[in-house]
């Protein structure tokens, strides 16, 4: 990593669009993740906004990128709180839906001693984000260098965004999660897709953790039509090919408190870097940026700005 690589990301214009889910995330602090059938005493509850879409966008915006969200909310208290939240991050909020047939979409997260966690999505008004509702955001689209996506909207949402960022020349990164199955046609207009092991199993069959595997589940989204395979491995870093190149890049070791958002600020990470420098210097900065948000406790106040991973990548000497 070198200061060069920092300055270009500094100066550099690209436009990204983030299409995705806007949560509130309510959080309990527990002793360990609860068993089936299982009651006992938390340790905190707190509730701060999230969804992989909004992290993702936060992150971003944090990271010192030009971007515009295309989500929806509720027309409700927790929707007005997340837009005002929005706009104090710089992020526009005029591609923000509002609606009032659905509450916010609302994330129920258990966090245990170690970091570790358990979620479940409502999804509310997330699904309230229709196709048409992309379409009319075109001009954005026509803009825009990079779209990035996950799997929280409606399937036929993701879909539409997909299509139309490839008839306006953009570049297409996918967070794969959460695990759901895609349809077939949609792989080839997918340039690079990012799961985690969890959902990298979901869609392949075969768990990446074994190092044995990473190759052969490579292949296999390769083969699927994706251009680039981009594997978030965890606590062990992550791993990248595209059919011609393959490289394995090693995690950075932190004091973990919250690992919720983890892998949406590697993506974001991913999307903000792509193309700036060559790959293994994208995925070291995308690992500490992951890495970082490790460090602090729920989603979006976790997301590092640019030069937190700047002073990050000193201390551990990844600098030239």
């Amino acid at each position: 990593m070198n200061k060069k690589f920092i300055d270009t990301l500094k100066s550099q214009k690209k436009k990204i669009v983030v299409v995705g889910s806007a949560n509130v995330d309510i959080v309990a602090r527990v002793p360990r993740l609860p068993k089936e059938g299982e009651s006992f005493r938390g340790e905190s509850l707190s509730i701060v906004f999230g969804g992989k879409g909004a992290n993702q966008a936060v992150s971003l915006a944090r990271l010192g990128a030009d971007i515009n969200f295309i989500s929806c909310v509720g027309k409700d208290h927790f929707g007005r709180s997340m837009k005002k939240g929005f706009k104090d991050e710089g992020i526009p909020i005029n591609t923000i839906k509002e609606t009032p047939d659905a509450f916010s979409g609302t994330a129920l997260i258990f966090v245990d001693k170690d970091g570790k966690n358990s979620i479940v999505v409502i999804a509310g008004a997330n699904h309230e984000l229709k196709p048409e509702d992309i379409i009319r955001q075109e001009k954005i689209f026509q803009k825009g260098d990079i779209l990035l996506t996950q799997l929280e909207l409606l399937p036929e949402t993701i879909e539409t965004a997909l299509i139309l960022a490839k008839k306006n020349g953009m570049i297409t990164i996918v967070d794969a999660g959460p695990p759901r199955n895609i349809s077939k046609h949609i792989f080839p207009y997918i340039d690079v897709i990012s799961p985690n092991e969890t959902e990298t199993e979901f869609l392949t069959g075969m768990n990446p953790s074994k190092s044995e595997n990473r190759l052969k589940c490579a292949e296999k989204f390769l083969k699927m039509g994706v251009s680039s395979v981009v594997l978030k491995l965890g606590s062990q870093g992550c791993y990248y090919n595209d059919g011609k190149f393959e490289i394995y890049a090693p995690s950075y070791k932190v004091p973990v408190v919250d690992t919720t958002a983890a892998g949406d600020a590697f993506t974001s990470a991913l999307a903000f870097a792509w193309g700036q420098a060559e790959i293994d210097e994208v995925l070291d900065f995308a690992n500490a940026v992951g890495a970082l948000a490790c460090t602090k406790f729920g989603a979006q106040p976790s997301m590092p700005h640019l030069d937190e991973v700047q002073k990050f990548l000193k201390k551990h000497k990844k600098w030239k």
